[in-house]
C-alpha cells in the first residue's frame, strides 16, 4: 500500500507543478501600455478647501428627499352599515396609503371601487387591501361597494384653502 500511496502523491505533485508553471492557465498580466505618463494638473486657484467645497451628490439627494413628504395612513372599513369613515379629507399633493378592510359579516366577499384614482379591489372578510393615492386636483370623489350599494367620498382640498391663517368668518367676504 505504501507504493500505491507514494505513486498517488507523486502524480498529485506533478499536476500541481504543471498548473503552477503553466503561463496560460493562471497568469496575471498587467497592461502598462495604457498608463498615463502625465496626469492633468489642476490649477491651485481652481481648488477650494474641503470645508468650503460643496458636495454635489449630497445637494442632489437633499433636493430629492425634501420634495417627498411622508406617507399618511388612512383606514377605511366596510361594515354592515356602510363605510367607516364615510368622508375622508385629503390634501392635494399629499401622499396617502389607503388600507381597506372588509369587516362585513353578511357580505364576506365584496368590491371596493374608487374610479377617480383607477383603484378597484376585491375585499375578503378580515383581510386588508392596501394602495397608494396622491391627489392632483381638488374635488369630491366617491368610493363605493357595488354589492352592498354603500358609498363614501374623498374630499380633496388645496393647501391654500386649508391653512388656518387665511380663514375668515363666514360673515366676512
Amino acid at each position: 500500500m505504501s507504493f500505491v500511496s507514494s505513486k498517488i502523491a507523486q502524480n498529485c505533485t506533478k499536476v500541481a507543478l504543471l498548473l503552477l508553471f503553466t503561463s496560460n492557465a493562471m497568469a496575471w498580466e498587467i497592461d502598462f501600455s495604457r498608463r498615463q505618463v502625465e496626469f492633468n494638473k489642476v490649477k491651485n486657484e481652481d481648488r477650494l478647501p474641503a470645508s468650503i467645497q460643496e458636495d454635489q451628490s449630497a445637494t442632489i439627494l437633499n433636493k430629492v428627499f425634501e420634495s417627498v413628504e411622508p406617507t399618511q395612513d388612512i383606514v377605511i372599513m366596510n361594515t354592515e352599515k356602510g363605510f367607516v369613515p364615510e368622508q375622508v379629507r385629503l390634501r392635494k399633493g399629499g401622499n396617502y396609503r389607503i388600507h381597506v378592510v372588509n369587516v362585513n359579516g353578511k357580505e364576506k366577499n365584496v368590491s371596493f371601487v374608487l374610479d377617480a384614482f383607477s383603484e378597484h379591489h376585491n375585499t375578503v372578510f378580515g383581510e386588508q387591501k392596501t394602495f397608494y393615492v396622491t391627489p392632483k386636483t381638488d374635488g369630491i370623489f366617491s368610493y363605493q361597494c357595488p354589492e352592498t350599494a354603500v358609498q363614501g367620498k374623498f374630499i380633496i382640498y388645496s393647501d391654500v384653502a386649508g391653512t388656518a391663517g387665511d380663514r375668515k368668518p363666514a360673515s366676512a367676504k
